[in-house]
């Protein structure tokens, strides 16, 4: 579904490392994976707003946070980022100097803002309401395929 999603941006990859690593993988692992095989590179995490509001509770969050930026799709709560009031010195509105940075920072995009969750879309799914509208043509139609979320 990740290719599916990214097919039109070749600035995009799937890697297949946590699914094949042999241990847990946490994203401290994934991180510091990706920044021995892309030295010199400026790494970025792409997360929902969902899980952005769970990210202090992550194993050595504060580790991620200082080796990559990370860039927060949001939709339209950014009132509920004031809970995490830990991180409110790391948010950087300005793309721009958000770029001039390799880690540390966060940036709140709403460019490709999504009107639901991946948790609202597989409770969805669970319940046999109807999600056509909500996932790419080529996503809906392997998600129903493959009987996922069911």
């Amino acid at each position: 579904m990740i290719k599916n999603a990214i097919k039109d941006h070749e600035f995009f990859t799937v890697s297949t490392f946590e699914n094949t690593s042999e241990n847990i993988s946490f994203t401290i692992d994934t991180v510091c994976y990706f920044k021995k095989k892309f030295e010199n590179s400026s790494l970025r995490i792409i997360m929902g707003e969902d899980n952005f509001c769970t990210f202090t509770s992550w194993h050595k969050y504060k580790d991620i946070l200082s080796s990559v930026n990370i860039i927060v799709l949001s939709r339209d709560n950014i009132e509920r980022y004031d809970k995490i009031s830990t991180l409110k010195n790391y948010i950087e509105e300005n793309i721009n100097l958000f770029n001039q940075t390799k880690s540390g920072k966060i940036h709140f995009s709403a460019l490709y803002k999504s009107d639901i969750s991946a948790t609202a879309l597989r409770e969805m799914i669970k319940q046999n309401e109807s999600f056509k509208n909500f996932v790419s043509k080529e996503n809906y139609e392997y998600i129903e395929k493959n009987g996922l979320y069911k």
